[in-house]
């Protein structure tokens, strides 16, 4: 038992750890759609980058991601209806946040990104 304890609880950090690597890169996700979403549906490409930023970092908060870690890409195009309006998000993990794995140094880049099209039949 005292030798296999050990390796238990390690294998169970190890999941708890990968659990939440994958809870948020799903939350990652979603602050890039969100984000790609409001700026598809902004009145000009100003607004657009405006919004997105603000979205994102707002969705990020709810999703308990730190906001300072969030990098936000946008790629705008030119901005025209039915064009596409993309946003890349990366976020810095640091291993030493995990849980039942602070023991471990260093950090990885988690990102996402999403295009939404730019309403075609919109008034502006």
């Amino acid at each position: 038992m005292a030798l296999c304890a050990p390796a238990l609880l390690l294998l169970v950090a190890v999941i708890v750890g990968a659990g939440r690597v994958v809870s948020t890169k799903s939350a990652v996700l979603a602050v890039a759609r969100e984000a790609a979403r409001v700026a598809a549906e902004a009145s000009n490409s100003q607004e657009a980058g405006r919004v997105a930023a603000d979205r994102a970092h707002e969705v990020a908060s709810g999703l308990g991601l730190d906001p300072a870690r969030l990098q936000l890409t946008q790629f705008p195009g030119n901005f025209g209806r039915g064009q596409s309006y993309a946003v890349a998000v990366s976020y810095r993990v640091e291993l030493s946040d995990l849980p039942a794995l602070g023991f471990l140094p260093g950090s990885f880049t988690v990102s996402a990104r999403h295009a939404e099209c730019v309403e075609r039949y919109k008034s502006r």
